[in-house]
């Protein structure tokens, strides 16, 4: 019972941090490109990289249960497009 006590207050007092959304702006000429992380559950898991472009936007790459997978997608592809000659930069995480 103690354990269970003990276990109850941890939980209590440990703060649910939320996971802020990493987004990327692109842009070249005209042309402007999103690429997000976003954090459906407000935790790390699971995640989705959204790209959004004039034509619309899709979900890229998700994961359930390996953390960092979307991160690692999302800078795998902002580097990419800069290959191609976008100018990408990360902004500030939107206000909720």
């Amino acid at each position: 019972m103690k354990g269970i006590t003990l276990l109850t207050a941890l939980l209590v007092a440990t703060p649910t941090l939320a996971a802020e959304s990493i987004v990327y702006h692109c842009a070249l000429g005209k042309a402007e490109r999103v690429i997000e992380v976003q954090y459906p559950e407000g935790g790390t898991l699971p995640c989705e990289v959204h790209y959004t472009k004039a034509e619309g936007s899709q979900i890229l790459w998700s994961a359930q249960n390996s953390e960092g997978y979307c991160e690692q997608r999302a800078a795998n592809f902002v580097e990419k497009q800069e290959g191609w000659g976008w100018r990408c930069s990360q902004q500030a995480a939107k206000p909720e």
